[in-house]
């Protein structure tokens, strides 16, 4: 259903018929300056359209201006768009050297749909193209007033590996000249926030091709991000009643099979060999609960226990195909700020509006407001994806539902995107520029209560079910980080940059005020360096700010003499020279506080 509401929405879009048809006219033109190059399918995307292709030679961007030349002498040229009903025969004859368009005739044959073309131009003129397609279009080729090329990748056909790779172009276009470059600039600023680019100056993590994909190792930059993110994430949450524990990474199938994760989640499971034990096979872990639950289980509980909250930064792994990873926003693997609260059904509905209020004290010190809940239920049309009877899931629903009222933030339901044991709330948010992520969830679990034999003794003295909430509020070290650097530009607040404090002493004999001047900053925990490299101070400040380094310290004669600093910020922005004591406060206090500002 998640996926049938993009599609709707991007049918709905008012440039959904343009972008079709200079889909189409892309084809044209790529067919026609590539000998041999077969157009397979491409369909209107949120930001535009792709094309596929089938090309035994290479096209790069270097080729893009020439395949935009010959599109805008489509669209110069004025040619009609016309959708026709045709037979299956017919189209098997007009696609007889086309194994992809055949493939899809069968299927539309299979399953006795009517079949449509889209013909642009005149047969036998020199423009002219017929494709299987239902539609929008606009009327002629001149309606498509401005495009773009933007990049090309590489695509399975029909998304399986065991298909042939194929070329994809991905572009866009719009209704004016005016709205593609508002949109170019966009994306322009997004490529600048890129993580992976942001990455090459903060030097957080790195991927080798030996290491594997999808497995970053954290740099000494990254490490102090992530033991930052951490620290705060655990001292947080012993404030909120949160204990500790720690699982291991891998376990027998069998805890894998109780949980449900087998056979639902198989796919995207490591499996593991351990020597001299074949009889039992091994998964590498790909969440943490089945663990928590045998921490609840490992004594009896009482309701003077409820709500008990089990809490573990845990390291997991799940398969992503190579064209899904991107950075350490989608690794293979990553470590989870991961809880489970046990309750009683009386605390249920209390329990999970404390963890939306967890989330949002999260996001609010790091002052990310735009964002939203979305509350996803099961699919209708893949009921067999879930576990559990109707009776479970109407319950879970209600608690969920009854939560986030309760709770007075705002949500849409998608019927879509549900655990395989219960209805999950997804923290949706916007980083500066606008880009979604998925980032924090939390979710109602009656199934495995029941799996697990996860009961504790009531004051009447009775065994009941608990009620298992999963939580992630700060998501995965990874995905936040990723978040983080994007949404900042990489100008991280100063409690999370690898390096606070740059000193710059401007010449040899002012060096060992230089280290006093670090001392006086290390005593107050302050991450400092001083760049004492033979450059000049102006190429010192200018790495500096590359580096993202939030306060650079100058010292001189003057600054010598009557022990204070010449303040510089990162945004270039020159305080002039300050008592040395109150930069060390100052500094000191942006840190503790963990605020936004600088000054």
């Amino acid at each position: 259903m998640k996926k049938q509401k993009v599609i709707e929405k991007i049918k709905n879009d008012p440039l959904f018929a343009l972008r079709h048809s200079a889909e189409h006219i892309m084809h044209m033109a790529v067919e026609d300056l590539f000998q041999g190059a077969k157009k397979v399918m491409g369909p209107p995307i949120e930001s535009g359209f792709y094309g596929d292709f089938d090309y035994n030679g290479k096209i790069t961007e270097e080729d893009f201006l020439s395949i935009e030349q010959k599109m805008q002498d489509i669209v110069d040229a004025n040619l009609a768009i016309v959708v026709r009903e045709a037979s299956y025969k017919e189209l098997k004859e007009i696609f007889q050297d086309n194994p992809y368009k055949w493939e899809m005739i069968e299927d539309l044959e299979k399953n006795k749909e009517k079949a449509t073309v889209c013909e642009i131009g005149e047969k036998g003129s020199k423009y002219y193209d017929i494709d299987l397609c239902a539609g929008n279009h606009v009327a002629r080729t001149s309606d498509v007033k401005a495009f773009k090329l933007l990049s090309v990748a590489g695509a399975y056909w029909r998304g399986s590996e065991q298909n042939k790779m194929l070329t994809r172009i991905y572009a866009t276009a719009f209704d004016s000249k005016e709205g593609l470059d508002e949109y170019l600039n966009i994306l322009e600023e997004q490529k600048k926030r890129d993580h992976r680019n942001i990455n090459k100056n903060l030097e957080v993590f790195a991927l080798f091709e030996e290491v594997g994909p999808g497995l970053p190792i954290w740099l000494p930059n990254g490490m102090i991000i992530r033991e930052e993110l951490e620290r705060w994430g655990k001292e947080t949450e012993e404030k909120w009643g949160y204990v500790r524990v720690s699982s291991p990474f891998m376990a027998k199938r069998k805890i894998f099979e109780l949980s449900g994760h087998v056979p639902y989640f198989e796919d995207e499971m490591y499996k593991v060999t351990v020597p001299g034990e074949q009889e039992d096979e091994y998964f590498i872990k790909p969440m943490n609960c089945p663990f928590h639950h045998m921490v609840f289980k490992s004594k009896p509980r009482t309701y003077k226990e409820l709500p008990l909250k089990i809490a573990e930064y845990g390291t997991v792994a799940r398969y992503e195909n190579r064209g899904a990873i991107n950075g350490i926003l989608r690794p293979r693997i990553f470590c989870q700020n991961d809880a489970h609260v046990y309750c009683s059904k009386e605390q249920a509905i209390d329990v999970f509006v404390e963890i939306v209020n967890l989330h949002k004290y999260y996001y609010d010190m790091l002052g990310l407001n735009n964002y939203h809940i979305e509350l996803n239920l099961r699919d209708p049309t893949k009921m067999n994806k879930y576990h559990g009877n109707e009776e479970m899931w109407q319950k879970a629903e209600k608690i969920t539902r009854e939560a986030l009222d309760k709770s007075g933030i705002k949500y849409t339901v998608v019927n879509e995107g549900a655990a395989h044991y219960g209805p999950k709330m997804d923290f949706k948010i916007k980083s500066a520029i606008g880009t979604e992520y998925g980032i924090s969830t939390n979710q109602i679990d009656l199934y495995s209560p029941e799996r697990f034999g996860l009961t504790y003794i009531d004051k009447d003295g009775k065994e009941k079910p608990v009620i298992v909430q999963h939580r992630a509020p700060l998501g995965s070290n990874e995905r936040f980080i990723g978040f983080l650097m994007e949404h900042f530009s990489g100008n991280l607040p100063v409690w999370l940059c690898p390096i606070q404090v740059e000193i710059i002493p401007i010449g040899d004999k002012h060096e060992k005020y230089a280290q006093r001047v670090k001392e006086a900053l290390k005593a107050k925990h302050i991450r400092v360096e001083v760049n004492d490299k033979a450059e000049t101070m102006q190429s010192k400040i200018r790495d500096a700010q590359v580096k993202k380094i939030p306060y650079m310290l100058i010292v001189g004669d003057k600054e010598v003499e009557k022990n204070e600093v010449s303040v510089r910020l990162r945004t270039e922005e020159n305080l002039g020279s300050k008592p040395l004591e109150e930069v060390v406060l100052k500094v000191e206090e942006m840190y503790l506080t963990k605020s936004l500002n600088l000054w």
